[in-house]
């Protein structure tokens, strides 16, 4: 995060805070509260410095014998170790992490595959498809299914431990995660996992990426100011809630207060008073059906793709399959992501992708390994972490990303599974990658591979 903008949002939450304190205020700090929770979010204060600032205005207020109280404090005390965007990526000591790696694949015969086979420090994460033949319904009563029967080995004869950090079931086709221990040595040519009833995925390993144009990745600053990015990002909340098609969630994504907010980022110096991205929060909720009192203004063309495409009666249906990506990204506001590949089909599109060093975020209940076969995934509203995903396909059709799922595999590592929205209609050959944080962004090409 940038020193200035830090230096002034602390200076305004203590300002807010001294207010509180006058005896006009009477104890209290509902808004010192809430400024607290936009600033956090904005990635310009951290939660130690937040939570300091509110537990020193409830002692003071204790001792002018005030009994409000800073509920928000404790919560924020308890989660310190969690992201702050813009920290360096570091591991404790101040020592470099090692880098992650995409191990090449060659490409995959029909049936079940691997998008890709991602090198972390000390693990190997491949985010694949498997496809079993008919289950008997014995095992769907144990509400198991067939994974804990697998085992893996490479051609050099070396077994690997297998996990499923996460995972979905629909019929007899799995899509998740798959984790190996340890990390396959570089020396490997192919990986087979195999069943009681016989191999279930052969992945070869490439010398080198064959075929394939080079992804090209820049990093570079954000445009929009960090008052401007909080606002983007309540934007993109409603149109994930939007493509859910759940009124009540869909109002409760509008911000209670948006001039309030808007205010506070304005008092803050996160945002200008001349910024339209008020104006552009409040024209999206009109167009969603959403009360809203500010001048209407003109709105992204990305964001209206995806109103007018869940605003139709009949919506073309998700491209069906698999696609390989492979990529790293450059570090971004001290978390990095690796892009895996992508699943289409029935209930949508989803992104799998590896991340590393995000703030913590709410994780639903783990169901995907205790789901038998044929069983229906319930989706679960998207998670902010953050940061914006957009992805434009090859013939110009935008689609946000929105993070449905955060499973953590170890450290300060997890798995991504981002919803587009819409959904892929066709194989695209290509898409553009946008990823923007607090601070930063990155733009990336990347080849898709079916």
């Amino acid at each position: 995060m940038q020193a200035s903008h830090a230096d002034r949002a602390e200076t305004y939450l203590r300002l807010l805070a001294e207010a509180a304190l006058r005896p006009k205020a009477d104890g209290d700090i509902g808004l010192v509260r809430r400024a607290a929770d936009v600033l956090t979010d904005a990635g310009v204060l951290t939660d130690q410095t937040a939570a300091e600032i509110l537990t020193d205005t409830q002692l003071a207020l204790r001792v002018r014998g005030k009994r409000r109280v800073a509920t928000s404090a404790g919560s924020r005390l308890r989660s310190l170790k969690g992201f702050h965007p813009g920290n360096p990526f570091e591991r404790p000591g101040g020592a470099e992490q090692e880098p992650w790696r995409v191990l090449p694949l060659a490409p995959p015969p029909a049936g079940s595959r691997l998008m890709a086979l991602i090198r972390t420090a000390d693990r190997v994460l491949a985010p694949a498809v498997l496809h079993f033949s008919a289950v008997p319904i014995e095992q769907l009563a144990t509400e198991i299914g067939p994974l804990t029967t697998l085992t893996a080995t490479d051609d050099l004869g070396t077994s690997y431990r297998i996990g499923f950090p996460d995972g979905t079931w629909a019929g007899s086709t799995w899509t998740g995660t798959i984790s190996l221990h340890p990390a396959p040595p570089p020396a490997i040519s192919r990986l087979e996992i195999i069943s009681p009833n016989g191999p279930v995925l052969r992945a070869d390993l490439a010398t080198a990426p064959t075929g394939r144009l080079a992804p090209v990745l820049m990093l570079e600053p954000v445009t929009e100011s960090p008052g401007e990015r909080v606002l983007t990002r309540r934007a993109e909340a409603m149109l994930a809630a939007l493509a859910r098609e759940n009124p009540a969630s869909r109002g409760a994504r509008l911000p209670p207060d948006t001039d309030e907010m808007a205010a506070i980022l304005e008092g803050a110096g996160l945002l200008s008073p001349l910024s339209a991205a008020p104006a552009r929060l409040a024209t999206l909720a009109q167009l969603l059906g959403l009360p809203a009192e500010r001048p209407a203004s003109e709105i992204p063309a990305r964001w209206t793709q995806v109103v007018a495409y869940y605003g139709r009666r009949r919506r073309p249906a998700p491209v069906p399959g698999s696609a390989a990506i492979g990529v790293v990204l450059p570090a971004l506001d001290g978390a990095r992501f690796a892009v895996a590949g992508l699943h289409s089909g029935g209930p949508g599109t989803f992104l799998h992708v590896v991340a590393e060093g995000l703030r913590p975020v709410p994780r639903r209940p783990q169901r995907a390994l205790s789901m038998a076969p044929g069983l229906a995934w319930e989706a679960a509203p998207p998670i902010d972490a953050g940061f914006s995903w957009w992805v434009r396909d090859d013939v110009g059709g935008w689609h946000l990303g929105a993070i449905e799922e955060v499973n953590p595999v170890g450290g300060r590592e997890g798995l991504l599974r981002m919803a587009l929205l819409p959904p892929l209609g066709h194989c695209t050959a290509a898409l553009s990658l946008e990823v923007s944080g607090p601070a930063q962004q990155v733009t990336a090409n990347l080849p898709v591979r079916w």
